[in-house]
């Protein structure tokens, strides 16, 4: 613990070179309170962070709040080691130098400190281990609550299986040479399900399975780890809001169907987390798009960037108006999406070309061509100035109910919904149903060829772990 310590003290008071704008744009007054006073540093960064939208927030705040969570963590550390023997079992401390961490990794990407942020890390797993190791020998003070209780894997029943017309394409062991020349062609640069792609990762073996609710929680610090957590059926609803919460929280909250919410033993303790498990409980919670294997590199390792991603698509043969322009990207983009049955991804597009890997459960996917986009009826510029073109106004599950022709759950169950909303589906968005699309089940080992500009949307049909690559 000294040697982390000590290290993490002399870099942060060794000043940083005067043309440096990483941190100095924050202002020499409050470099000078930042050793002394970290907690009002870490404050006036916060405000900074939210005063605009994120990607105009400036380099120098996001360095602040990293290097003021890195003080607080000094100042927490230093007075556990001072207290130490007080209450050996007393482990507050972890939570709270867990939650300063991942807080700046979350809302900064700890910018100029990643590696320091990731020893901290390593070193609270030895600690966690050691302080494991030696419980073991003696009766517990206290047990881990509820770790007894979870089930050996997540359920991969699945409850109302949809029943597809329209199935997408599927290829097994599809070699690199023949993906290659797929999507060389723009006409043939279609969606395909690829079997046998990724079954060799270690997400899959026994020892490191991602469908184990113990080892999750082990790779996440006994559930300590923070993470961003939406909140609501979907983004495009009212009422969706999105919250920082411990991993073991997220896991009791939503994805174990005996949970208690109330038992969460490593709370999060955020600024603006304020609203009630019971609150949160009645609803559904999702871990989306989020890039947690930059958070948490060890479970990184327990993939691998699929081959395909390496290839070089050929460009549209016409830029649709609804996919943003972006920069080529030097590495692939990852992000995981880990929840319940039934969270939804509603009908939208992406910037990039994209294969999601089926890791844990089951999904339910349809996809429609860009020719098809003026059927979808693209939303525009929201009121608050975001751009939102890329996704769809229809609630597709809507309009399954209102065109019972076109849902996946089959005649039967269509018609079932409100007879006034359905009207309303038929009166604004006629030209839906004409819109020619692919669907697909979605498994553990199994890829999907999202080809850029495509619209698609993503139905869990289980708890679900999926990791999806952009690239360009």
């Amino acid at each position: 613990m000294y040697p982390i310590l000590a290290r993490t003290r002399t870099s942060l008071l060794s000043p940083p070179p005067l043309d440096d704008p990483s941190i100095l744009g924050a202002g020499r007054a409050a470099l000078i309170l930042l050793p002394k006073d970290p907690q009002t540093c870490l404050r006036l960064a916060y405000q900074q962070l939210h005063a605009v939208p994120f990607r105009e927030v400036k380099t120098c705040w996001r360095r602040l709040y990293t290097d003021s969570a890195l003080w607080v963590v000094v100042e927490v550390v230093a007075e556990h080691l001072e207290k130490r023997g007080e209450d050996e079992s007393d482990e507050k401390w972890v939570d709270r130098v867990v939650k300063e961490l991942d807080m700046a990794l979350i809302l900064t990407g700890a910018v100029g400190r990643e590696e320091l942020v990731g020893e901290w890390f390593d070193v609270l797993e030895e600690v966690l281990g050691s302080q494991a190791d030696e419980s073991s020998a003696r009766p517990a003070k206290r047990r881990k609550v509820d770790s007894e209780q979870l089930p050996d894997t997540f359920p991969e029943d699945i409850r109302r299986k949809p029943v597809p017309k329209c199935p997408i394409a599927r290829s097994r062991e599809l070699s690199l040479s023949a993906f290659q020349a797929k999507v060389s062609n723009p006409q043939t640069q279609t969606p395909l399900i690829i079997e046998g792609a990724i079954d060799h990762w270690p997400a899959f073996e026994d020892s490191r399975a991602w469908k184990k609710p113990h080892y999750l929680l082990r790779k996440t610090l006994d559930g300590r780890r923070l993470v961003p957590v939406e909140i609501g059926r979907s983004y495009t609803d009212a009422g969706w809001a999105q919250k920082i919460l411990s991993f073991r929280q997220f896991m009791q909250t939503y994805m174990l169907e005996t949970a208690d919410a109330h038992t969460d033993p490593h709370p999060a303790e955020h600024p603006s987390d304020d609203t009630p498990s019971s609150h949160l409980n009645a609803q559904k919670g999702y871990l989306a798009q989020h890039d947690l294997f930059a958070q948490i590199p060890s479970l990184r390792a327990d993939i691998a960037v699929p081959d395909f991603c390496y290839t070089a698509p050929a460009p549209p043969l016409s830029n649709p108006s609804h996919v943003k322009d972006v920069q080529e990207l030097a590495d692939p983009l990852l992000n995981a999406w880990f929840g319940p049955a039934d969270t939804i991804s509603p009908l939208h597009t992406d910037p990039y070309h994209n294969i999601l890997a089926q890791v844990v459960g089951y999904k339910y996917v349809r996809l429609y061509a860009p020719a098809e986009t003026p059927r979808l009826y693209p939303r525009g510029t929201e009121a608050d100035g975001v751009d939102m073109s890329n996704t769809s106004c229809v609630d597709l599950e809507g309009a399954m109910e209102a065109w019972p022709e076109i849902s996946c759950w089959g005649h039967r169950d269509g018609g079932g919904g409100d007879e006034g909303e359905e009207q309303q589906v038929r009166e604004l968005y006629g030209g839906f149903r004409e819109a020619r699309y692919v669907e697909g089940v979605l498994g553990p080992g199994e890829c999907l060829y999202v080809p850029v500009g495509w619209w698609h949307y993503v139905r869990s049909l289980t708890a679900s772990f999926s990791v999806s690559f952009w690239w360009n």
